[in-house]
């Protein structure tokens, strides 16, 4: 817990060293409130017109007044096209006729294409009874070839039964020299163990003294398995071989089996295909016959009907000519009208341009107002700056007094009340704040130093002390040159003594 702190009275007068010169910039500030100053600026405010601007605006006035002939011929112009005074009525009263239609009369081909089309003229073809007469028709080679194909359906080939016995499977594993082969290949191979290999082992084994050994009978029973792998390779090998041989012939029976079945298939379906083919000839010439009677009457209409054309064809040249000569009237009415509305197009367009030629006279005094307006603006720029460099050398003076007091002056000198503790810088730190003011004089020279009683919180230490010029009155604060070696920036040195700048070390405290 903190200590009771006792209650003590601060001086109401600046430090001495202070005093001097805040009286002396004090009779300097009451001086010159006296003389008057800052005084306001003597001269106009406002820069004065460039000859420029004032000859645009004068040029724009005596435009203004003057007025202009072309703009009041163009107003009478587009009154004369509103009303409709310039144009002629014959292109309307033309195109107001042709719009009633063109009488083109009637068309002597109409009821002859519609008898045609009806009906009326036309009989039965000279073919149909052709073609009628044909449905029945019984070709005479027709019987013969469909007897032809029966018998092609029905037929036996003497060597199907054979090939139907090998594709079934009968005659697999039926050949009679076949055990007799084995027989004779296996023969050859006991022969040669007998006769070759077993020799050659007895010879070696007495030789080397080994007959009856267990190495003689060892190598023995090999030659003799050896020979009956063989002899058993053999059979299955030879077997084997004949099985294969007889699969592939039954393979190859059942095959030629088949292409026999759809050769005799492919037979009879070529008898039909004759058969139809006579038929389909024989009507074909009937269908030729006919064909050619019906293209002969349809030949004799095609002329019915190009006469007809012909017919049309002249009367639709007829109507192309009235319908030419009307569209020569319509173009020349609207060619006419074109004429007249081109002719009011140039006269609207030349009384727009009116407006504008007008607006052109304007044209060089509004340049000319242009370059015055930049001129008036640098004059006023001008001006500006002289008035601010006459109310900165006015007020200069008393702001550099005013700075000069605020620095010697620092801090209020009231009459205060204020609670000493002489525990840690955290706790009074809060109380320090109201003590001191823009500057706070720490200098170790001017003080007399008791004992230090804690520190802030970035470390520099607080000390209880007094002024030499009053060393009954105590105080806790820092000391300057220890703050100064933290926080140089928080330090200032004035006539030698240096001072603590408050904002800056309260601010890093």
């Amino acid at each position: 817990m903190g200590s009771t702190p006792k209650e003590t009275t601060t001086k109401v007068e600046p430090w001495d060293g202070a005093k001097p010169y805040i009286l002396e910039y004090l009779k300097q500030a009451d001086q010159m409130y006296k003389d008057g100053k800052p005084e306001y600026y003597q001269g106009s405010t406002v820069a004065d017109q460039s000859p420029a601007t004032k000859d645009a605006l004068a040029q724009q006035e005596a435009l203004a007044r003057q007025g202009s002939s072309a703009i009041t011929n163009a107003q009478n112009t587009v009154n004369n096209i509103t009303q409709g005074n310039n144009f002629s009525q014959q292109p309307n009263q033309t195109l107001s006729q042709l719009q009633n239609g063109v009488d083109v009369g009637t068309n002597p081909a109409t009821a002859g294409v519609n008898n045609i089309a009806s009906g009326a003229n036309t009989g039965q073809a000279p073919g149909q009874s052709t073609l009628n007469a044909g449905a029945n028709y019984t070709n005479a080679a027709s019987g013969l070839q469909q007897q032809q194909a029966n018998n092609l359906a029905g037929s036996n080939n003497p060597a199907m039964d054979y090939l139907q016995q090998t594709a079934s499977g009968a005659n697999i594993g039926n050949n009679p020299y076949l055990d007799q082969m084995v027989a004779t290949q296996q023969g050859k191979i006991a022969e040669q163990l007998a006769t070759v290999t077993n020799p050659q082992i007895a010879s070696q084994a007495a030789s080397l003294g080994r007959m009856g050994s267990a190495a003689f009978a060892n190598q023995r029973n090999k030659a003799d398995q050896t020979a009956a792998t063989a002899m058993a390779q053999v059979a299955t090998d030879m077997y084997g071989n004949q099985y294969n041989t007889d699969k592939d012939r039954q393979l190859s029976a059942a095959g030629q089996y088949g292409n026999f079945y759809n050769t005799d298939q492919q037979n009879q379906m070529q008898a039909n295909s004759n058969l139809a083919s006579t038929s389909s000839n024989q009507q074909g010439l009937r269908n030729d016959a006919a064909n050619s009677l019906n293209s002969q009457y349809q030949f004799d209409k095609n002329y019915q009907l190009q006469g007809l054309g012909l017919q049309n064809d002249i009367y639709q040249q007829g109507v192309n000519n009235k319908f030419n000569n009307a569209n020569l009237q319509m173009n020349a009415a609207n060619s006419q009208a074109g004429n007249q509305n081109a002719q009011a197009n140039t006269q609207l367009g030349a009384a727009g341009m009116a407006g504008d030629m007008y607006g052109l006279g304007y044209l060089p005094s509004q340049y000319l107002q242009q370059i015055g307006a930049m001129q008036d603006e640098r004059s006023q720029n001008v001006l500006n700056a002289d008035i601010q460099r006459h109310d900165f050398q006015q007020n200069q003076p008393l702001a550099n007094i005013a700075n000069m007091i605020n620095l010697a002056n620092g801090g209020g000198y009231n009459n205060t009340t204020t609670p000493v503790y002489s525990n840690t810088g955290s706790q009074v730190l809060g109380g320090l704040t109201s003590l001191l003011g823009l500057f706070s004089l720490c200098d170790e020279r001017t003080k007399i130093v008791f004992e230090c009683v804690g520190k802030f919180p970035n470390g520099i230490p607080m000390y209880r002390f007094a002024y030499k010029d009053n060393p009954e009155e105590i105080f806790i604060g820092p000391l300057a040159h220890e703050v100064e070696e933290v926080l140089p920036d928080a330090v200032v040195e004035i006539n030698g003594v240096k001072l603590i700048i408050n904002d800056t070390f309260m601010e890093a405290a």
